[in-house]
C-alpha cells in the first residue's frame, strides 16, 4: 500500500481478524486503538480483534507499507 504525504486510511474496529503493517519506507502516524505514535522503515504494528487503527502519512514522500490480515476460524 502506498500512502501519498497527507493522506491516509481511516480509524476503524477489527471484528474477527488481525491485521498487521510492516512499515517500509516513509513515516506515519499511527493511531493505535487511540494512542498515536509515529511509524516509519522497519516498524510493525499489530491490531487485534476487537481494537482499531488507523494511519496516515506525514513525511513529505509516499508511506508505503505491507498489511497482513488473519482471519479467525
Amino acid at each position: 500500500m502506498f500512502l501519498l504525504p497527507g493522506s491516509g486510511t481511516e480509524y476503524h474496529v477489527h471484528t474477527g481478524d488481525t491485521e498487521l503493517y510492516y512499515i517500509l519506507s516513509g513515516k506515519g502516524e499511527y493511531n493505535d486503538n487511540g494512542t498515536i505514535q509515529t511509524i516509519e522503515a522497519g516498524d510493525v504494528t499489530f491490531t487485534p480483534s476487537g481494537t482499531g487503527h488507523g494511519v496516515k502519512c506525514i513525511g513529505n514522500e509516499p508511506l508505503e507499507l505491507t498489511a497482513l490480515i488473519l482471519y479467525a476460524r
